[in-house]
């Protein structure tokens, strides 16, 4: 696999799709701060990825599905959908794409800029990141939330990706942001915030 593609593991949504969208469902009356339970960790293509009670239920080469109707559900869906779509190998990113992605002109471009793409093997350890936690900014039941995750990369570098899902077919699926945004998804950070619900996975 090209090290850059791994280097930008949660940007795959900004360099595919263009960037991340505003979302202003308020957060009215819900713990987003309550962390899953039961979290234990998967290898998915060379990243460390969380799965616990509140999703996915299950998980194949092919589809990770199941996720819980809360803020840990959501913030679940947001990171496990967007490490698969982002480095799935060429012979299952498409069914990926059909279970885990929401319709739209987000999911529209990401497919076609994907066939331009080959992805053959798992990440590199030495440029694959670290998955630290989330903050769930924005939390409708049954409808749609805003999560930001957090990583930090081999060199110590950290990053905030912004995404977001919507409640489909009984689950949370990946929402990609429409081409023509122009707000950022991905950016540089100095530290994780204080309120970041965290993520151990060692």
């Amino acid at each position: 696999m090209n090290p850059r593609i791994v280097a930008v593991l949660f940007a795959g949504v900004l360099a595919l799709s263009g960037c991340g969208q505003a979302i202003d469902d308020p957060v009215v009356g819900t713990d987003v701060a309550a962390p899953p339970t039961g979290l234990h960790w998967i290898d998915y293509q060379g990243i460390a990825i969380p799965i616990a009670d509140q999703g996915p239920h299950t998980h194949s080469a092919t589809a990770a599905t199941g996720f819980a109707d809360t803020p840990a559900g959501a913030a679940l869906a947001a990171i496990v959908h967007t490490v698969r779509m982002s480095v799935a190998p060429d012979r299952t990113w498409s069914p990926i794409a059909a279970s885990e992605l929401a319709p739209g002109p987000g999911k529209d471009a990401w497919i076609a800029a994907r066939t331009l793409v080959s992805i053959t093997k798992p990440a590199e350890k030495a440029t694959a990141p670290t998955i630290i936690g989330y903050r769930v900014t924005a939390y409708l039941s049954k409808a749609r939330a805003a999560v930001t995750a957090y990583t930090r990369y081999p060199d110590s570098s950290l990053a905030a990706t912004h995404v977001r899902v919507v409640w489909l077919g009984e689950d949370w699926l990946l929402d990609l942001p429409h081409p023509d945004s122009t707000q950022p998804t991905v950016e540089t950070i100095r530290e994780i915030p204080h309120d970041t619900v965290r993520l151990e996975n060692r």
